[in-house]
This record gives C-alpha cells, sequence and structure tokens, in this order.
C-alpha cells in the first residue's frame, strides 16, 4: 500500500512503515498528553469483564516491592504484554488479506491456525460471521493503518469507548469533551472520514467486541499464563544484556523512551508507532518457548531501522518505481537488511540467527547444518537491493551510531 494515510497528509511526520507507509499518528496536534503509557495495565483482558492478570512491564520489577525496588527509576524500555493491542491485531488479522510483499504482515500461518482452533472448539462469532464484508470493506477502504490506533489506548475498555463516542457523534471530533478525546477522534476522522466508513468501521467494532467475549479474552489468557517464562526469558535477554547495546542506536534515532509489546499476532514484520506521550512502541513476536526469547530481538532490530530506509529507498527509486510498487519492495527488503546491518554492528553474534530467522519469514529454508557463509549469502538473494542502497544503508547506521 503506498501513499501517506490520509490522515497525515497534511503533516510533516517521522519514520514510515513497511509495507505501506509507517504510522505515526497525529500525537502533536494538541498539548494535552495522557500519563505515561509505562503507568498503564499490561495483560488487561480485553472483554466486558475486568481483567486479573498481572503487568507484565519486565518481570523483574514485577515482584512484591523492596526498598530497593521501589527507588529504581522505571525502565526505560520494559518488555510488555497488551491484550487490547492483540485483540486489535488479531482482528485485522482475521479479516485482511495478508500483503507483505517480502515478509508476512502476521505471523506466517495465523489465521488459519486460528480458524482451526476455533472449529475444533465450535465457536463461531461475529468476526468470523462478518469476515467477507469486513475484508471487502477493508480492501475497499484502506484501513490497515487503523491497526496502529491500538498504541493510543489504555485498555479495550478506553479504546472501544472512544469509538463509540465517535460514531455517535458522526465523526466530527469538535464535538469531544476533552482534548485527549479531540486529539484521538481526530485520529478516526483521519482514516473514517465518510458515512461509508463509519458504517464499516461500527461493524468492525461490534464483530471485535463479540471475538473478545466469546473467544479472545479466555485464549489470550490462557496462552498468557502458559508463557510468563518466555516473558520472564524476554525480559532477562534484553534487560541483562542487550539493552545496553542498542542503546546508542535508539538514543540517535529518537527513540529514547519505548515498550517492547510482546504480541501473539506478530511476525518478522512487527509494528511501531508512537503510544500515549510518543513513547515508541514496539510490536514484536510473543515466542512460543523460553528458547526462543531472541526472536523478540530481531524483529526489534528490524524495527529500529524503521526512520533510516524509507529515505534512502526514496533518494534512489524513479517515479516509475513508486507506481509500480518496486519502492515499496525495496523499503519491505531494505527494513530487513538495515536490521542485519545494525546486528552487525551493535551484536554480531545474533546476525547469523537473524537471517535464519528471517529466511524462515520469507518462506525461504536454509538447512540447520548451512555454515554462516551460505546463510549470508542465500539471505543477501532473498533480500535484494541495490549496491547503492545498501552503500546509502550502511552509511547512515555509521552516522547514527557515530552520533552525527
Amino acid at each position: 500500500m503506498s501513499g501517506m494515510p490520509r490522515f497525515l497528509e497534511a503533516f510533516e511526520l517521522p519514520a514510515a512503515r513497511r509495507g505501506w507507509p509507517r504510522m505515526v499518528l497525529m500525537v502533536s496536534l494538541l498539548p494535552a498528553m495522557l500519563a505515561c503509557a509505562g503507568g498503564s495495565r499490561a495483560a488487561q483482558s480485553p472483554g466486558a469483564a475486568p481483567a486479573t492478570t498481572p503487568d507484565t512491564r519486565s518481570p523483574s520489577r514485577a515482584a512484591s516491592p523492596t526498598p530497593e525496588s521501589v527507588a529504581q527509576p522505571p525502565l526505560r524500555w520494559p518488555v510488555r504484554t497488551l491484550s487490547h493491542v492483540d485483540l486489535w491485531f488479531h482482528a485485522f488479522a482475521m479479516v485482511s488479506v495478508d500483503t507483505g510483499t517480502v515478509v508476512p504482515l502476521y505471523r506466517r500461518g495465523y489465521r488459519d491456525s486460528i480458524t482451526v482452533q476455533k472449529n475444533q472448539r465450535n465457536v463461531l462469532t461475529a468476526l468470523d460471521g462478518n469476515r467477507e464484508t469486513l475484508a471487502r470493506g477493508l480492501q475497499r477502504g484502506g484501513y490497515l493503518s487503523a491497526q496502529f490506533l491500538a498504541f493510543d489506548y489504555n485498555s479495550w475498555a478506553d479504546m472501544r469507548g472512544t469509538i463509540e463516542r465517535f460514531l455517535q457523534l458522526e465523526g466530527d471530533p469538535r464535538k469531544a469533551s476533552d482534548e485527549v478525546s479531540a486529539r484521538r477522534m481526530m485520529q478516526l476522522a483521519g482514516l473514517f472520514q465518510t458515512a461509508t466508513d463509519r458504517e464499516w468501521l461500527r461493524l468492525f467494532l461490534s464483530s471485535v467486541q463479540d471475538e473478545a467475549v466469546r473467544y479472545f479474552d479466555a485464549e489470550y489468557l490462557r496462552v498468557f499464563r502458559e508463557r510468563r517464562d518466555v516473558i520472564t526469558a524476554v525480559d532477562s535477554l534484553w534487560q541483562q544484556q542487550y539493552r545496553a547495546k542498542f542503546e546508542r542506536f535508539l538514543n540517535n534515532t529518537g527513540q529514547r523512551q519505548g515498550d517492547l509489546v510482546l504480541s501473539l499476532p506478530m511476525g518478522g514484520e512487527g509494528r511501531t508507532g508512537p503510544g500515549q506521550t510518543q513513547r515508541t512502541m514496539v510490536a514484536v513476536p510473543f515466542p512460543g518457548r523460553p528458547a526462543d526469547a531472541v526472536e523478540a530481538l530481531y524483529v526489534l532490530a528490524h524495527e529500529a531501522t524503521g526512520s533510516l530506509v524509507g529515505p534512502v529507498v526514496a533518494d534512489n527509486v524513479t517515479p516509475a518505481e513508486q507506481r509500480t510498487g518496486t519502492a515499496d519492495r525495496a523499503v519491505a527488503s531494505g527494513q530487513v537488511v538495515a536490521g542485519g546491518m545494525v546486528l552487525t554492528k551493535l551484536a554480531p553474534e545474533l546476525l547469523v540467527g537473524y537471517q535464519r530467522y528471517y529466511l524462515l519469514q520469507a518462506g525461504v529454508r536454509v538447512a540447520p547444518s548451512a555454515d554462516a557463509a551460505t546463510v549470508n549469502s542465500t539471505f543477501e538473494r532473498t533480500f535484494s537491493l541495490s549496491p547503492v542502497m545498501r552503500d546509502a544503508l550502511r552509511r547512515q547506521i555509521d552516522i547514527v551510531l557515530g552520533g552525527i
């Protein structure tokens, strides 16, 4: 999908999404800001009943407080789980055709695996029943950028209430009761401008709510409880070994504060956008086993380079290549390549694993016995990029790490 999302066209905003432009919501339109996103509850059940799952911001900080832990400042990049974000991504994954040009937008086979599971349990929700209608409207209206809206909310109840109010006011942000609501409604109004757009949103919202109550809430809690040790493994790997290695790059690309969000629907494409108070929110895969914890860091490396790739590609493609989709494919490949370049500089011990992971994401299998040279050559063939673009990306990464 090409072109700036409709409600961003009039604003100069940093960073572009892969597959479609990198979505950065209009968080600076109004001066009011919500409380820090780090203070919201994580892993809250999105359905009607309030959740009882604990805050999972970095398990090492989630234990009973001691005088030492109370005195510690908040983590700058905590590991979190946010069920309302997962519910929203899950719903889009279930009704959209995956348009990823190089790497799938969601975990490979996600929708099929959920459909099989629902069939086995004899579960049918409104999201299933309305899928074809929603899929046609999604393709026609181009609403995929609405995925990123979830980053700006504390919970599903908060998000659902805002959307319902937006629909009641027929999409007019001027009728909002406060500045925060007006800002959020402006975001919605930019994406859902017409009565037809809002009717699609109304059907989608009611379908997502039914999905939450009949299926997603219970399934999310089940998986969350099974994967507590995975959260601990990711947190330990990130906070104790790799955050310090990434810090300079994150700081120099304007990502000093952020949240690493483990997300069940996510695959290698990941999602990045601003949360409340413009903390960078990066949704990465929620690994299935502690042994796979490093996958979250592979996707973080991929996502962290987003602001660098778009300008490099734009400077090195023709208008005709922009129209034919060549530029979109170059951005998608460039994102993967740039992530590998960053790891070469910051954590070279992760590079071969990163390359294997993204080859698998692209549907290319490499024998477990293949050596590093074979993996690297296969990686470069799969994620092809012109020498000019590769050199430009290397220069940009060197500049960032040099602090210039």
